[in-house]
C-alpha cells in the first residue's frame, strides 16, 4: 500500500516540490493542509501539479467571533500534552509583533478552538502514515505538530544541521532522528575540524540571505503597485492573520519602518564597535526576532536583554561581556536604538557591531552564552566552551552545559571557563550530523522563490500562475530530486524502525 502523507504547504513552496516529487516517483497518496491568503489560494483550488486525494483550506474553517469552548480546550491540553498559552503568547500574529491588530483573549482561544476541531478532523479522516510540513513557524503550525507527534505520527521536516548548506529531515528541529545509530569513525584534527567548519559557514550563508531578501527595489515598486492598484485585500474579513491591515495603515507603517531602519542603521554603524580588544570577556550572540528559535523553540527565554543582565550580574572579576546582533535583524529593521542603548549601558558590557565574524570573536572569548544559537556550536571548533538556556541539537557536547536554574548561572559560568574540549567528543558529533544530513543550499532555493513569485518577498498575497509554478519546478528538477530521494529514504528508515519495534 501507498504511504499516506498530509502536506502542510504554507510560503515556503519547497513543500509543494518535494510533495510532487514524492507522488510521481515515490508512490505516496497525498493530502494538503493550505495557509494561505485569498490569492495564491487560488493556485492551489485550480492547479494539477500535484494531486491532492483530499483538500483543506485553513482559514475557510476559522471565525474568530465565536465563544471559545473552554472544556474542549482543556481537553485538547490534556489529551496531546499542549500547552496553549504557552504557544499562543509566543505566536508572532497574537502579542507583541502584531502592529495592525490586537487580539482579545476569547478570540485567541477561538481561532485556537477552531483549528484544533479542524485538525482533529483531518487527521481521523486521513489517518496518515507520514506528515510532511516545513518547520513549525506558527502558533498553529506548532499545535498542529504537537498533536500529530501525540499520535505516533512522523512528521517530516527540512531542518538545518547548525552547518551551513548541510540539511536533514528530522521529527524535531533540533535533535537526529536515530542518534543510536553510531556513525562511522572518521578523526580529524583542529585545525581539520576548523575547516570543515569554514566550509559550512553559517554566518557568511544567513548574511547572503539577509542582503538577497528585500534587495530589489524595482520589486519593491512591482509589490507596492500590485498591492494598492490590484488587490482588493480581501483578507482583512477573511483571515485573522490579515486583521487590521487595511492599505493606509500598511502603507504608513511601511514608510515607518524604512524611516526607523535607517535611523538604526545609523546609529549602529557610528556607536557600535568593530574591534576586539585584547581582555578576558564572555560573548553572547543574540538571536534574531521575531523567530522561531527564539519564540516556539525558546519559549520562556525571549526577553534577550533579561538575559544579559543575568549574565552581567553572574561575571567573575575580571571579566567583561561582548555582546552581537544577528546580521539577519537587517530583515527585521533591527532593534529600537533605545534597546541598544540599554545594552550599551550595562557595566562590563561592550556592544560589538553586526558585521563582524563570530569566528573573530570565537577566537578570543573565553566562554559563550546562548539562548540556543548557533555560535554555542561553533565555539567547540575554537576550544571554547558554551552555556546554553535552551536544550539544542549540540547540547551532547561535553562542553555544553544546558542550564535548567537561572540561580546556578554564577557558579556554572566559573566551572564552564575550567572546561576543556574533548576532540573525540567533538569528531563523534559531526559524524553523526554527517551521516544524518546532506548537502543541500535551502536558502538559494527560498530567494528564488522570493524573487520568482513574491516580489523578492515583498508580497505574499499574489496570484500564482501555474505555468509559472511548473517552469520554476522544472528549473529546479534536481534539487527537488535529490530533496524526494532524501524524504524516501527517511520513509523507509521509519517504517524500518517502527518494524523492528
Amino acid at each position: 500500500m501507498n504511504s499516506k502523507v498530509i502536506c502542510w504547504q504554507d510560503f515556503d513552496f519547497t513543500t509543494f516540490g518535494i510533495a510532487k516529487n514524492l507522488q510521481e516517483k515515490h508512490n505516496c497518496d497525498l493530502f494538503g493542509i493550505f495557509d494561505f491568503p485569498d490569492r495564491p489560494t487560488k493556485f492551489f483550488q485550480e492547479q494539477s501539479l500535484v494531486k491532492y486525494d483530499k483538500k483543506w483550506f485553513y482559514h475557510n474553517h476559522i471565525s474568530p467571533n465565536k465563544k471559545p469552548d473552554l472544556e474542549y480546550l482543556k481537553n485538547i491540553e490534556k489529551k496531546y500534552k499542549i500547552d496553549i498559552w504557552k504557544i499562543a503568547y509566543n505566536d508572532r500574529i497574537f502579542f507583541k509583533y502584531n502592529d495592525f491588530y490586537k487580539f482579545t483573549p476569547d478570540e485567541i482561544l477561538s481561532i485556537i478552538e477552531q483549528g484544533c476541531r479542524l485538525f482533529e478532523k483531518v487527521l481521523d479522516d486521513v489517518n496518515p502514515d507520514f506528515v510532511l510540513m516545513p518547520i513549525s513557524n506558527s502558533g498553529r503550525m506548532h499545535i498542529f505538530y504537537e498533536m500529530c507527534k501525540s499520535k505516533d505520527i512522523k512528521v517530516l521536516m527540512l531542518v538545518p544541521t547548525r552547518f551551513g548548506h548541510r540539511t536533514m529531515i528530522s521529527e524535531e528541529t533540533d535533535f537526529v532522528d536515530y542518534p543510536e545509530e553510531a556513525p562511522s569513525r572518521n578523526t580529524r584534527t583542529l585545525e581539520e575540524l576548523q575547516n570543515y567548519l569554514k566550509g559550512h559557514d553559517t554566518f557568511k550563508e544567513t548574511s547572503q540571505y539577509s542582503e538577497e531578501f528585500h534587495k530589489s527595489k524595482v520589486q519593491f515598486f512591482k509589490a507596492a503597485i500590485d498591492f494598492f492598484l490590484f488587490s482588493k485585500n480581501t483578507n482583512l474579513k477573511t483571515h485573522y492573520t490579515y486583521f487590521g491591515r487595511t492599505k493606509l495603515r500598511v502603507f504608513f507603517n511601511y514608510i515607518g519602518a524604512i524611516i526607523k531602519k535607517n535611523y538604526r542603521v545609523n546609529f549602529i554603524n557610528k556607536n557600535l564597535s568593530r574591534k576586539i580588544d585584547d581582555e578576558h570577556f564572555i560573548f553572547f550572540p543574540m538571536i534574531t526576532e521575531p523567530e522561531r528559535g527564539l519564540l516556539i523553540a525558546s519559549p520562556f527565554h525571549t526577553n534577550q536583554f533579561e538575559l544579559l543582565v543575568h549574565v552581567v550580574k553572574s561575571l567573575p572579576i575580571g571579566y567583561k561581556l561582548y555582546v552581537k546582533d544577528n546580521p539577519q535583524m537587517s530583515t527585521r529593521d533591527w532593534r529600537s536604538v533605545s534597546f541598544y542603548k540599554q545594552i550599551m549601558e550595562l557595566p562590563n558590557v561592550k556592544l560589538l557591531h553586526p558585521s563582524i565574524s563570530p569566528y573573530d570573536i570565537l577566537k578570543k572569548c573565553s566562554l559563550v552564552i546562548t539562548a540556543g544559537g548557533t555560535t554555542g556550536l561553533e565555539a567547540a571548533f575554537y576550544e571554547k566552551p558554551t552555556i546554553t538556556f535552551v536544550d539544542t541539537l549540540y547540547s551532547t557536547l561535553k562542553s555544553v552545559y544546558l542550564l535548567k536554574n537561572i540561580q546556578d548561572l554564577p557558579s556554572v559560568i566559573r566551572s564552564q571557563l575550567t572546561k576543556k574540549i574533548d576532540l573525540d567528543d567533538l569528531n563523534s558529533f559531526v559524524n553523526l550530523i554527517d551521516k544524518n544530513s546532506f548537502e543541500f543550499s535551502y536558502g538559494d532555493l527560498d530567494i528564488d522563490f522570493h524573487h520568482t513569485f513574491f516580489y523578492g518577498g515583498f508580497l505574499s498575497d499574489v496570484e500564482i500562475e501555474i505555468p509559472v509554478m511548473d517552469a520554476f519546478l522544472q528549473k529546479h528538477q534536481s534539487e527537488f530530486d535529490q530533496l524526494g530521494l532524501e524524504y524516501a529514504k527517511k520513509i523507509k528508515q521509519h517504517q524500518e524502525y517502527l518494524s523492528k519495534n
